[in-house]
């Protein structure tokens, strides 16, 4: 089921429940990005996936996915199932890759708790940025309809795209992410440190001093057993967002359901004219991962496909059927 037409529903246990798929037939194209001047920007590689039957002639959505920490960017590429995805529904993905840092950190991290690296113009977010201009101007791509997404650390990232670069970005996903501003004290990183949240407020107002004009849409996905990224992170992320788009206290709608014996819940944001602005999936029983991906590092294989579902949340139609 496609929801890409304009008069098809968002139909979450019908998205949820599909397969995920690792058959893809269109073209991995390796690219790299050369140190840029600055302070901290450096040099990155990322591959760009083209759909079966691409055509310059035809402008396509984008969407990008980060890795999160001791993933690459083929790794997220293999588990994601999003090029079997991009073929049947026509987008362009980019799967961009760390490559260096300049501190220590844990494998492959992004550095979402730095705020040189999450400052517009600077660090990692601008080389983020400077890889989908360089996609946009180079390939088939339409700069109206670009969308973001990834897991836990790429996850942070990609909600601090949404956040600093608001004027580009049309919607992202969060997968086990945190809000824009936090601490990397707000993870579980080490047994003996203990967790600790900034307080809503302040993040809230963190988020509003860097965004240019609304919030993206946001869809956020989490599991209520993650061990690393505890739910109250997805929750706290919620409400921020929430507050920032001026949408009701309360959810709209619920749905819920169980797909491969894992039970889910989601919630609807729309706004007063029926968009859905929010989501939030939280699903039970499932470790830190993508959830419902293929088999391979950090990867839930046995619960919901949730790559299904962050595809029609980017293409969705914009008006929902029984929304207020």
């Amino acid at each position: 089921m496609s929801v890409s037409a304009s008069n098809r529903p968002f139909a979450v246990d019908t998205l949820l429940g599909k397969p995920s798929s690792a058959s893809s037939s269109g073209r991995s194209i390796d690219l790299s990005m050369t140190g840029r001047t600055g302070l901290v920007r450096r040099r990155r590689r990322y591959r760009v996936y083209l759909p079966a039957g691409y055509d310059e002639t035809e402008r396509l959505p984008v969407v990008v996915v980060l890795h999160g920490c001791k993933q690459t960017h083929l790794d997220m590429q293999s588990i994601s199932g999003f090029d079997a995805i991009a073929d049947r529904e026509r987008f362009i993905v980019v799967y961009p890759f760390i490559t260096s840092h300049p501190v220590w950190r844990f494998r492959n991290c992004w550095g979402w708790w730095i705020p040189r690296q999450r400052t517009r113009g600077r660090g990692e977010i601008a080389d983020i940025q400077q890889m989908v201009a360089t996609v946009v101007a180079d390939f088939a791509a339409d700069p109206t309809r670009l969308h973001i997404c990834g897991l836990s650390a790429g996850a942070a990232m990609s909600v601090i795209a949404l956040a600093t670069h608001s004027d580009v970005w049309r919607s992202g996903a969060s997968v086990a992410g945190v809000p824009y501003g936090e601490s990397a004290r707000a993870v579980k990183y080490a047994r003996s440190v203990p967790v600790r949240y900034k307080p809503i407020a302040t993040l809230r107002l963190l988020l509003q001093r860097v965004l240019r004009g609304d919030a993206p849409d946001l869809l956020v996905i989490q599991s209520e057993a993650d061990r690393l990224v505890d739910v109250a992170l997805s929750r706290n992320l919620v409400e921020i967002w929430r507050q920032t788009c001026r949408l009701h206290d309360r959810p709209d709608r619920f749905e819920m359901g169980s797909t491969q014996q894992v039970p889910w819940r989601f919630a609807h944001y729309p706004d007063d004219k029926g968009h859905l602005r929010l989501g939030y999936l939280t699903v039970e029983n499932l470790e830190h991962g993508w959830i419902g991906g293929q088999p391979g590092p950090y990867s839930m294989p046995e619960g919901p496909n949730i790559s299904e579902l962050i595809w029609a949340f980017f293409s969705k139609d914009r008006e929902i059927p029984g929304g207020s």
